[in-house]
């Protein structure tokens, strides 16, 4: 059973010219803009990979600081470890954007990395591990949210001063922005994208995918979810959308360095696990019954359950902790039509915990 770390140890000093780009160089590129790199990529400059993790761990006194409970404990790891490989060591950044607005409800983060031959990755960082940027996701289900918007920008932005190919993705709320983005710009940029990678990222609402600019790109798409998704399962998927195995159950599985490597691919699965299947049928039928006002309703609700129980972030939510939410969403707004859908999710939330406890998947 092999992993990312491993296709580092095998692949690491190939370049791109010997062993072409792949799935697998697609996420490790991803996860490259994970730290908050504001004060070591200063915009308008771009800077060879090396120089910039030196300065980061320099400025933080050899410590990675936190990235939060959905982070891979490996990024700093394999962020220490690329420049060092001949494979990623001419990598060079550029492009870094980060902003939090929580009036606007926005987390939004992205960079711009150059491949030695010439093409520039575009990558859109995930949903940190703030409630904040969970509530941004299940916001998509009432239309387009802030951070989509910039992603298109930012996009269109990069095309504009990167000559070459481009490459677009991102992980988990960024897999969303990377194909977001790619079906909103102008056909002359979407031709010069050879790959959109959606890692593990929620779906659209329905009507995205008949969208002129979707149809022009999804030949190009390029969506993987691990047999045991939670956030890829929320909204309406690409139902042709590849599963991959992983060695960790619930919602460590959205862990790209836990996904089984094989090659310079991840290893397939044939269905999603049951946990994820049921998760899945909830938001759907839960989505089904609401209108656009009500699904901002909500959404409202149900963030406003796991925020009274004192947890800011997704590290702070614990099965204890979601009963109490349970609790607490059944005394929101006696009558009103979404309570029930409150109670259900977070009902399925607690599901997916018990069985991440007890080792059922």
């Amino acid at each position: 059973m092999a992993f990312i770390s491993d296709y580092l140890t095998e692949k690491g000093d190939l370049s791109f010219r010997e062993e072409p780009f792949n799935e697998v160089d697609n996420y490790v590129i991803a996860k490259v803009g994970s730290p908050n790199f504001t004060d070591v990529l200063p915009p308008g400059e771009r800077l060879p990979l090396g120089e910039v993790v030196t300065d980061y761990f320099a400025r933080s006194g050899g410590e990675a600081g936190y990235l939060g409970a959905l982070a891979s404990p490996e990024i700093i790891t394999v962020l220490r470890r690329l420049p060092e490989l001949r494979r990623y060591r001419d990598l060079l950044l550029s492009g870094y954007v980060r902003r939090i607005l929580p009036a606007q409800t926005e987390q939004f983060s992205a960079l711009t990395v150059t491949l030695p031959l010439g093409w520039s990755y575009v990558s859109f960082r995930g949903t940190d591990d703030t409630l904040l940027g969970w509530k941004e996701n299940f916001l998509m289900s009432v239309g387009r949210v802030e951070a989509q918007a910039d992603a298109a920008a930012y996009l269109a932005a990069a095309a504009e001063r990167l000559p070459g190919p481009l490459l677009v993705g991102g992980h988990s709320k960024g897999g969303n922005l990377a194909v977001y983005a790619s079906a909103m710009v102008a056909p002359e940029i979407q031709e010069r994208i050879t790959g959109v990678y959606n890692n593990d990222g929620p779906g659209f609402l329905p009507e995205f995918y008949q969208e002129p600019g979707y149809l022009r790109i999804r030949p190009k798409l390029h969506t993987l979810l691990p047999q045991n998704t939670l956030v890829g399962t929320l909204l309406t998927r690409e139902k042709w959308a590849s599963v991959v195995k992983s060695s960790r159950a619930g919602p460590a599985a959205h862990d790209g360095f836990t996904w089984e490597v094989r090659g310079t691919h991840f290893v397939r699965c044939p269905n999603l696990s049951p946990s994820s299947r049921a998760f899945e049928e909830t938001m759907d039928r839960v989505l089904a019954n609401m209108d656009q006002e009500q699904r901002r309703e909500f959404t409202e609700e149900l963030f406003d359950a796991l925020g009274a129980v004192g947890a800011a972030t997704v590290t702070e939510l614990s099965e204890q902790k979601l009963y109490q939410a349970l609790e607490i969403a059944g005394s929101f707004r006696k009558g009103t039509g979404t309570k029930k859908f409150v109670l259900e999710v977070l009902r399925e939330m607690v599901k997916a915990y018990t069985r991440q406890r007890l080792g059922r998947e």
